[in-house]
């Protein structure tokens, strides 16, 4: 299983987010092959940054919000909300596997 971590940024961030991007790309990089994806959420008008998202693969819901806490994004104080959910990858990289896939163990 994984927990997809969906976060939205306050608006006029983005010196602050400046400021840590290296250490919250050094953060995501910790994780390894658990982190399955990551990125930016992008605003439709104007290709801002508003926000990004995660998926971890986990069984922990507490290790997913832990990762969230720890993000310097966080610690911050840019994201505004935050939404982890239990996600179950049945389709992966175009492969069906009605189990679900768990990319990370190999």
């Amino acid at each position: 299983m994984a927990y997809l971590i969906l976060a939205y940024d306050h608006p006029g961030k983005e010196t602050a987010r400046e400021l840590v991007r290296d250490a919250h790309r050094a953060h995501l990089a910790n994780e390894g092959k658990r982190l399955l994806g990551s990125g930016a959420l992008l605003d439709d008008d104007d290709g801002s940054i508003i926000g990004g998202f995660s998926v971890l693969d986990t069984e922990s819901r507490a290790e997913a919000v832990a990762f969230e806490a720890d993000d310097p994004y966080a610690k911050a104080g840019i994201r505004a909300q935050v939404t982890i959910v239990k996600w179950r990858p049945r389709w992966w990289l175009g492969e069906f596997d009605p189990d679900g896939h768990r990319p990370s163990l190999g």
